[in-house]
């Protein structure tokens, strides 16, 4: 009898340990000493740029929590101005490394501020650092037909990661495979944004496509609540959107 106490005695103490190791794991995974110890800037603050012209910001970093890759993004977030942003198709991993990304306005503006912002594995912000900058964007002159490039495209299927109807955790990752036919050798930017006021990310863009093809894209609400649609995007190389569809979905997010 004396040994089976032991052996619950032991059981539970083996629960305890995985429990607080489980913990741990979370609450690191929800806090990070990432530090951006250098920063490049091409082409450099200052400069006069036409509308669409990329902005590159080449980071070194170090970082040993969370113990995890990290996605990464530079983004414009002054709303004044309609931006793209380069998505995170590569990821910071601990330790010390270099990555860089590409954001710009499309249309005539100014751009006083990037954004470093870094989200773990459960798409939950755990960086956000200002980069005091200075550029002018000039409004391009394109031609008609540059402005309609690409139009009679079309996205010709979807497949989700997660078939819908379906009840997910509040945050949880969803990938977009999208199935693509594209009428112009300039390639095509493709998104998938979900239609909904609550908090949520998509994955910006990571290079045009051309011919036809499947390219991966991923939402995440990070919310509560439900989601209805989806809004699929195609624009050209002069940011004009030259395809647009919504898809009903119907994802309830549980927190």
């Amino acid at each position: 009898m004396e040994n089976v106490y032991i052996t619950i005695a032991g059981l539970v103490a083996i629960g305890l340990v995985v429990y607080f190791v489980r913990r741990a794991r979370r609450q690191d995974n929800t806090r990070t000493d990432l530090k951006i110890t250098g920063v490049r800037i091409d082409p450099p603050s200052g400069c006069v740029l036409q509308a669409n012209t990329p902005i590159t910001a080449t980071l070194d970093y170090r970082y040993s929590a969370p113990r995890e890759p990290l996605y990464v993004w530079v983004k414009i977030l002054d709303a004044t101005y309609d931006s793209v942003y380069e998505g995170s198709h590569d990821r910071m991993e601990p330790g010390t490394g270099r990555i860089s990304r590409s954001v710009h306005l499309t249309q005539a503006g100014s751009v006083r501020e990037l954004f470093i912002v870094a989200k773990n594995q459960d798409f939950v912000e755990v960086f956000n650092q200002a980069l005091a900058v200075d550029f002018t964007y000039e409004q391009t002159e394109v031609d008609e037909e540059w402005m309609n490039d690409g139009k009679g495209s079309e996205i010709t299927g979807i497949t989700l990661s997660i078939p819908s109807p379906a009840v997910v955790k509040a945050g949880t990752r969803i990938g977009v495979d999208i199935a693509y036919a594209i009428n112009t050798e300039e390639g095509l930017d493709i998104w998938a944004i979900p239609e909904t006021q609550a908090n949520m990310t998509y994955e910006g863009t990571t290079g045009r496509q051309a011919g036809t093809g499947v390219v991966p894209r991923h939402f995440t609400v990070i919310d509560p609540g439900q989601l209805g649609s989806l809004r699929l995007v195609m624009k050209n190389a002069a940011s004009q959107t030259v395809y647009e569809r919504t898809v009903p979905v119907d994802y309830t997010y549980t927190a």
